[in-house]
């Protein structure tokens, strides 16, 4: 009955009739079309892909106010929509020694509200506008960014000057920060994957190295609002760049920065000499993570800085050993040996140099024989050229994702960023095709064997160590790491005896 009923409200609607013409051609069209088998010759071999053209990348204006603030303004109407992120000169390299993650928690709370507004209400307003506004720090840089539509750019600012210059630091704030953090290091210290990525900084660059750092639960605690206050005053216009993308001209950067920042003359920190990479002593280095039932392998060295000659050739390289699912590493320890769910890793460039690192969360039977393989695939690369598939196959990924970059106001202004950051011609990309294309396998190879080095390469092991006791034994009785001298590390990279 509920099914009659249900037809004839269908033909009532108007929709039976639909259905039996739709039915009707359905028919008519198969009738007319010739079975395609999943076997046909031609799909024996993969289409080739169509020549990779030319990329012009957006060419930026670039212009200083009048209180020194530098604006790189990338102006592009076709959405009604604006980014914006001023970088200030600082960051965690100014943290006291006992107070290592002050930056990153004081940038948070300066990001969370202003004298007027705390963080709620703050949120609100933005919400009811479609806007967005926070901050963050790095190593070198404080930034404060906000995004938002054409038509609420003005109200945006507003809230934007206010939190940069008034910033509301309360107290009750800083304690919500600071007990979510120590919470987050408390639960980290029990996840091998997380234990080993603080971890690998630190060893890499060593205490007196602010890229080697790390942030403690004593440090933390240690936080007052009176640090924040001094760092939030220290930041000023001298030195910052503000990046700008979206539905601006140049005079409405101008008249509406000139009018809400033209009076900031806070003093500035200045940019420090770049610290120099002193790696923690030890080839092989243990951290215990009691229960643990993975374990997490890397292997990682220092790398070529930024500006070297054979960075494209460099990063074709590395997207064949380990920088992608179809990677010579993920291929190994996860799609021929089940070890992992997946594994791999790349250069990380800093001003001065790089550091390669190679990761995997692992079984804890496979523990000593992934290190091996990971150390193999690295001495193979630099043995002989990539494969011709290889090569075309990365080469084709580099340049396909290259529009990705120009895709959103946020992506263009952390790529004009990053070029900045690394004292690059803000066209280096106007060349990107042509270079990548340039790269061989003969290319490939003489980066694999300038900057890939196996053998000098450090290797951290993070799991319940009772679980591996017989396998990195073997590691360094017969394995790779015969004799290689061997460091215990906790949580905080510091040497247990």
């Amino acid at each position: 009955m509920k099914h009659n009923c249900a037809l004839l409200l269908a033909f009532l609607l108007g929709f039976a009739p639909r259905v039996a013409v739709a039915k009707s051609l359905a028919v008519s069209a198969a009738a007319d079309v010739t079975p395609v088998f999943v076997d046909e010759v031609y799909r024996a071999k993969q289409p080739p892909p169509a020549k990779p053209k030319a990329v012009a990348s957006p060419k930026p204006e670039v212009f200083t106010l009048k209180n020194g603030i530098e604006v790189v303004l990338v102006e592009r109407h076709q959405l009604p929509t604006v980014s914006m992120e001023l970088q200030l000169i600082g960051g965690s390299r100014l943290d006291p020694a006992d107070k290592r993650g002050r930056a990153s928690a004081c940038t948070q709370l300066w990001g969370d509200g202003s004298d007027k507004h705390d963080k709620l209400q703050l949120a609100e307003l933005l919400a009811d506008i479609g806007s967005s506004l926070g901050a963050s720090a790095t190593t070198e840089f404080t930034s404060i960014e906000m995004a938002t539509l054409s038509r609420n750019l003005v109200p945006t600012l507003d809230l934007f000057a206010e939190v940069l210059l008034h910033p509301g630091l309360r107290l009750d704030e800083l304690q919500r920060i600071v007990n979510r953090r120590r919470a987050a290091l408390l639960a980290a210290k029990s996840n091998p994957a997380q234990v080993a990525s603080r971890l690998i900084g630190a060893i890499a660059y060593g205490p007196a190295n602010p890229r080697g750092w790390l942030t403690t639960d004593a440090s933390l605690a240690a936080l007052t609002v009176a640090d924040c206050r001094a760092f939030a005053d220290g930041h000023g216009p001298t030195g910052a760049t503000l990046y700008v993308v979206g539905d601006m001209t140049r005079a409405q950067v101008t008249d509406h920065l000139e009018r809400r920042l033209g009076g900031w003359r806070a003093l500035s920190h200045t940019d420090a000499p770049t610290a120099v990479a002193v790696p923690m002593a030890g080839r092989l280095l243990l951290a215990d993570v009691t229960g643990a039932e993975q374990a997490v392998v890397a292997v990682f060295h220092a790398g070529p800085g930024r500006k070297a000659a054979d960075f494209d050739a460099t990063q074709v390289m590395i997207s064949i050993l380990s920088a992608g699912f179809s990677s010579r590493i993920n291929l190994n320890l996860r799609e021929k040996h089940g070890w992992a769910y997946g594994a791999g890793g790349s250069f990380g460039y800093a001003r001065a140099g790089s550091l390669l690192a190679i990761q995997a969360s692992v079984r804890p039977d496979a523990t000593a024989a992934s290190v091996t393989e990971i150390l193999r695939e690295m001495t193979l690369m630099r043995q002989a050229e990539p494969t011709s598939d290889e090569l075309q196959r990365e080469q084709q990924g580099a340049i396909l994702s290259l529009p990705a970059r120009w895709a959103t106001g946020r992506s263009m202004g952390a790529t004009f960023q990053s070029l900045r950051y690394y004292g690059l011609p803000l066209t280096d990309f106007d060349g990107f095709v042509a270079r990548v294309q340039a790269v061989d396998g003969q290319a490939v190879l003489a980066a694999a064997q300038a900057h890939v080095q196996p053998t000098a390469a450090q290797v951290i092991i993070v799991g319940d160590l009772s679980k591996h006791k017989a396998q990195i034994e073997a590691l360094l009785a017969d394995g790779p790491l015969k004799g290689a001298t061997v460091v215990r590390l906790d949580g905080d990279a510091r040497i247990i005896p």
